[in-house]
């Protein structure tokens, strides 16, 4: 059982990843498209292949989103649709004030 400490401080990690510009973009990108490839996701976003890599770690280290490996190519998808929805509703809350 996780005790409320914990649960407060796995929250905070979980918030930290996600509070950076480039991986709410790649959170968002991926929750329209479903799967993408890092050469899809440099593509969409406008990012060079080795900053895109970094960002996909950290949220990956959270599990916010998961890889599936098919060949050579990497597949990129968000993990949990709870993440989706809540990074949906902040980004659509603060852009319509």
């Amino acid at each position: 059982m996780i005790n409320k400490e914990n649960k407060i401080k796995q929250t905070a990690s979980l918030l930290k990843a996600i509070g950076h510009p480039i991986r709410v973009d790649i959170i968002l990108c991926l929750s329209q498209n479903r799967n993408m490839t890092v050469t899809e996701l440099c593509v969409n976003l406008d990012i060079h292949q080795p900053i895109l890599s970094l960002h996909l770690g950290v949220l990956r280290n959270q599990n916010v989103i998961k890889v599936k490996k098919e060949g050579k190519k990497s597949i990129y998808s968000i993990s949990d649709i709870s993440i989706k929805q809540i990074i949906s509703i902040i980004y659509h809350t603060r852009t319509l004030s």
